[in-house]
């Protein structure tokens, strides 16, 4: 076990960080204060997910997701295989069919450059970026070594179709999503 490995698994017995999302990325551990409109945007994806997928759908948010021979990341909101277990406290990135992350900070690099890289290499075949700073929500699909085979850019009011790598479909509708600034 890697020293991240052993701190991570140290971030999430931790019980006295509420209110923040503590990552670690590329080896530093970062700690963001969680904004009510990251949390209510999160919270409004989960409730669209479960309208349209069912309530039983298998999803978690600021659950662990280990990546073989990198940091484990944990998405706003991991969309899971119908067939998914956890291992423990975390899931591994072959369960997850879409990630969805809120970006909590200007100009997140975290969300925008090193999750993208990561999740496409991976294979996590959708992946949606939401920006309460700018308005907009960034779609990613395709995943592949090279990176992501599609890039589509939605205005917050718009409905995004997100077609799910194990054939499952449902819209989001980000009308109703806070912003920031």
């Amino acid at each position: 076990m890697t020293v991240l490995d052993r701190l991570w698994r140290d971030v999430e017995a931790q019980t006295s960080i509420e209110g923040y999302v503590v990552e670690i990325i590329d080896g530093k551990v970062i700690m963001t204060p969680q904004s009510p409109a990251q949390s209510n945007t999160i919270r409004s994806v989960i409730r669209q997910a479960e309208r349209a997928l069912g309530e039983d759908v298998p999803l978690v948010f600021d659950v662990g997701i280990d990546f073989p021979g990198e940091t484990s990341l944990a998405p706003d909101v991991a969309i899971l295989d119908l067939d998914a277990q956890p291992r423990g406290k975390r899931y591994v990135f072959m369960d997850v069919v879409a990630a969805i992350e809120v970006v909590s900070t200007p100009a997140d690099d975290n969300d925008y450059v090193t999750k993208v890289g990561k999740y496409s290499r991976f294979g996590i075949d959708t992946y949606l970026i939401i920006d309460p700073f700018t308005r907009t929500c960034t779609l990613y699909d395709g995943a592949g070594a090279a990176g992501y085979a599609r890039k589509a850019e939605f205005a917050h009011g718009e409905v995004i179709d997100l077609s799910l790598s194990d054939g499952r479909k449902f819209s989001i509708d980000t009308s109703g999503f806070p912003v920031e600034g």
